[in-house]
């Protein structure tokens, strides 16, 4: 067995020994020593800042490393370059990912712009860490590449803005992007309920709450403080609804008027908030409060009963989205 192994070291030497000891292969090695290097630390009880040396080598190299081999091997997909996207990629992963918590969104953002440092360092600093200057053609290659960087970096940003947005404001999801130039909504996508229903929702429960089963008199004294019951409501509503920055952006109003011997009440959220139609929009829920005989009694027989309105709110379950202002 003894003949049996050295062609196999053999072989195993010449596929993982590096050709020359200036190739990307050893700075890959360099990168697994300095973690291992960071782990033995680490166990012996060295110092933080020791720990810490040897993981940025450890990242450091890895990342010119891989790039290096992605632009050795002439790994370019559709004919692009994707060494310094990749090494860009693993610094900005060093960089936030050892920050904990939220560490996605800076990642991104900074992405475009470190793959952009990759590229422009080695060509405005020697290995002397002296400055150099590029050739034109390399300058202008950098400007367009700058200019690139910054705008993936925009766009990105943008898009946790806009995810921001949509976490503080969940009403936005429900509005119109017919004619917007960068949100789409892909076909068959259900829309979000907008906030204004909820508020509504609520808003008819208070009201039932307040006046439903209550004596006419008492009632129509309800439905003529118009103004006082319609502050008191909007209170109220953005009390019990889940605390959110949209809730200020939303305002209920309540409108009787006269029908037969009772009443239509209009109640309406107004969305106050950016909208895709310059006017606005708001939902409404039509209610009828209308005034009940019901017998009450005042005696034992039946002949001495006296009869008391009372009144009794129904309103409509559908609540239609309305543009333009109410």
């Amino acid at each position: 067995m003894m003949p049996f192994l050295p062609p196999q070291f053999a072989q195993i030497k010449t596929a993982l020994w590096p050709k020359s000891a200036f190739s990307w292969p050893t700075v890959i090695y360099m990168s697994l020593i300095s973690w291992l290097m960071s782990g033995i630390s680490r166990l012996l009880g060295a110092s933080a800042f020791t720990v810490g040396l040897m993981a940025t080598l450890a990242w450091i190299f890895l990342a010119l490393g891989v790039g290096w081999a992605c632009e050795a091997q002439k790994i370019k997909p559709f004919g692009l370059s994707i060494a310094p996207w990749v090494s860009g990629g693993i610094l900005c992963l060093f960089l936030f990912g050892s920050w904990g918590g939220a560490w996605l969104q800076p990642a991104l953002i900074s992405w475009p712009l470190m793959s952009f440092l990759v590229v422009a360092v080695p060509n405005v600093l020697s290995w002397e860490l002296r400055p150099k200057r590029p050739s034109p053609a390399m300058r202008q290659s950098l400007a367009l590449l700058l200019g690139l960087s910054l705008l993936l970096s925009s766009w990105f940003q943008f898009y946790f803005r806009i995810q921001t947005w949509l976490r503080d404001y969940p009403s936005l999801i429900a509005d119109q992007f017919d004619h917007s130039a960068f949100v789409y909504r892909l076909p068959g996508q259900t829309m979000a309920l907008s906030a204004g229903v909820s508020h509504l929702t609520e808003a008819e429960r208070l009201i039932k709450a307040q006046i439903h089963d209550k004596p006419w008199s008492w009632v129509e004294r309800w439905l003529l403080n118009q103004e006082g019951q319609q502050q008191t409501l909007q209170r109220q509503v953005q009390i019990n609804q889940p605390d959110s920055p949209e809730n200020k952006l939303w305002h209920l109003s309540l409108k009787p008027t006269t029908q037969g011997n009772g009443y239509n009440l209009m109640l309406r959220a107004q969305w106050l908030g950016p909208s895709a139609n310059g006017d606005g929009y708001y939902f409404e829920k039509a209610c009828e409060v209308l005034p009940i005989t019901q017998p009450t009694a005042s005696g034992v027989t039946e002949t001495t009963a006296t009869t008391t309105p009372w009144a009794q709110v129904r309103c409509q379950l559908e609540t239609p989205l309305r543009y333009g202002q109410p």
